[in-house]
Formats: C-alpha cells, sequence, structure tokens
C-alpha cells in the first residue's frame, strides 16, 4: 500500500473515531446510606391475662416507637413495620423527627387470643434516594396470656390395616379432637409423629382442621377433614402395595400453641398385617 493511501485510511479511521463517543455509565454513587443506631418499642410485653374475659375480646392499646437514626449528608426518612406472629404485616408507618431522632406512636389493637411475638423492624431511606437505604434493626413486643395448653382427645383410627393388593392403595384416616380455653385460635399445630418399633421416626406429618377443600403436604392428597374450623384435626395416609407388612408403627399426637405450650400426648398402636 502507498503511503497517500495509508494517510487516507487513517483519516478515514479518525473521522468515525470522532463521531462515536463511548457509553457514559454514570458516576457510582458513593454517597454513604442512613444508618439506624439504635431503636425501642414501649411497652415491650404485653399480659392481657386481665384485659378480656373471652379469646375475641379486644385488647386496644398503643405502642410508643422511637429510633436513633445517622441521617447522612442528604437526611432521611424512617418506617417502621410490625410483623404478626405469623409472619404477616401487621402495621407500617413512617416515623417523624429531626436531628436524628425520630419518633412514632400508633395504636395496636388485638384481640385476647392474638399471644405471640410480634417483631417490629425499622429502616431509613435517603431524602433523594429511596434505593440509598440503611440496615434494618428489628426489636420485639411479647404478646402473653396466662396460658391454658391444647388438649387432646377422641382419637378415631383402625387398630389393623392389610397392605392391598399389587398395585392398589389403602388410605387410612386419622382423626383427633382439640381444644384450648384460650380458643381454637391458639392452637398452632397438631402433628402426628410415627414410629418403627426400633423407636426410629418415620416422619412427623402434619394434621389439619381445613374441611378437606385442599391437597396437602407431605402426601399431596386432601386431608379428608370434614368441617373446617371445629378442632378437629385430620389427615388422611396413603398406604401402597409396596409397605412392608407383619409389622406396626407408633403414632404419637400433639398439639402445640401460639405460645409454644404444649398438649397432652396421645400414642396408638397400629398393625400392618
Amino acid at each position: 500500500m502507498s503511503i497517500k493511501m495509508k494517510n487516507l485510511a487513517y483519516v478515514v479511521i479518525l473521522f468515525f473515531m470522532a463521531g462515536c463517543k463511548l457509553p457514559d455509565k454514570g458516576l457510582l454513587d458513593t454517597t454513604p446510606p442512613p444508618f439506624i443506631n439504635r431503636a425501642s418499642t414501649s411497652p415491650n410485653l404485653i399480659d392481657v391475662t386481665t384485659l378480656g374475659s373471652q379469646p375475641t375480646s379486644p385488647i386496644d392499646t398503643t405502642i410508643v416507637l422511637s429510633a436513633s437514626v445517622d441521617p447522612g449528608p442528604t437526611g432521611a426518612s424512617v418506617t417502621f413495620t410490625v410483623l404478626n406472629p405469623a409472619g404477616d404485616v401487621f402495621l407500617s408507618g413512617t416515623m417523624t423527627g429531626n436531628a436524628g431522632q425520630f419518633s412514632a406512636s400508633t395504636p395496636f389493637n388485638i384481640q385476647k387470643g392474638d399471644v405471640g411475638t410480634y417483631n417490629v423492624q425499622f429502616q431509613a431511606i435517603a431524602v433523594d434516594n429511596p434505593e440509598n437505604e440503611s440496615n434494618v434493626l428489628t426489636q420485639t413486643i411479647v404478646v402473653k396470656n396466662a396460658n391454658h395448653y391444647p388438649v387432646i382427645s377422641n382419637l378415631v383410627m383402625p387398630d389393623t390395616v392389610k397392605v392391598p393388593p399389587s398395585g392398589d392403595t389403602t388410605f387410612v384416616k386419622i382423626t383427633v379432637a382439640v381444644s384450648d380455653l384460650d380458643g381454637l385460635q391458639d392452637i398452632s399445630s397438631v402433628t402426628l409423629t410415627s414410629s418403627r418399633p426400633d423407636k426410629s421416626v418415620v416422619g412427623i406429618y402434619p394434621m389439619y382442621d381445613d374441611g378437606g377443600f385442599n391437597l396437602v403436604p407431605p402426601f399431596g392428597l386432601k386431608s379428608g377433614d370434614a368441617f373446617a374450623g371445629d378442632g378437629t384435626y385430620t389427615l388422611t395416609i396413603p398406604l401402597p402395595s409396596s409397605t412392608t407388612g407383619n409389622t406396626y408403627r407408633d403414632f404419637s399426637f400433639v398439639s402445640t400453641d401460639r405460645s409454644g405450650g404444649s398438649s397432652n400426648v396421645l400414642t396408638k398402636r397400629i398393625y400392618i398385617q
């Protein structure tokens, strides 16, 4: 290639380079986020023992929240979120304040049976950039009652089941009645534990008071429950033809309430032939 042609090629390249512009990726935001140093709730314990006569009695009180915040150079807003014992959002709002001190007062309306631990989450957000978030600080409010433990009774299940013919499945329906002086809504769970003759555990299975409308774990069957919310808990267990016969299982039943209290334990042996 001649020198003249090389020079022309350079000119063309420079022309196109001059017309191109590298994409502007913007500048990194190095502004420090807000930071919550301290947070508190008052009260952090609510004893509803004498505040109502029935599990559905309304308990109307007020909680006061406060937070100490380093707002960063651009300022911050502070929010709170209250999660109920099931982990669902129960309350939320924005706190007010200045000079790094924020507070809020909000009604806390529950029923006497709504015992358990409520988590209060505090978070700050930079005023000029909602994506610039602080740490999340969590405090708790414990709602307690002079607890009555659940009681399990009226266990209904067969004494003996037979392994079905090849390709078939037998379905074993089991029911127990559960009561609680603090109300049925205080019942957190009812479980069945299946154990082998050597005492090793086959599995721990939830029972349901759901009306039997939905497919439920762990077997992917409807529970077989007749009426939802009546205190009768049910589980239907499939017994396939591959099940080993000439053995037995010990089934143990227990209920826990929202305060973590456990019921009596019912145990029954079922023989598999």
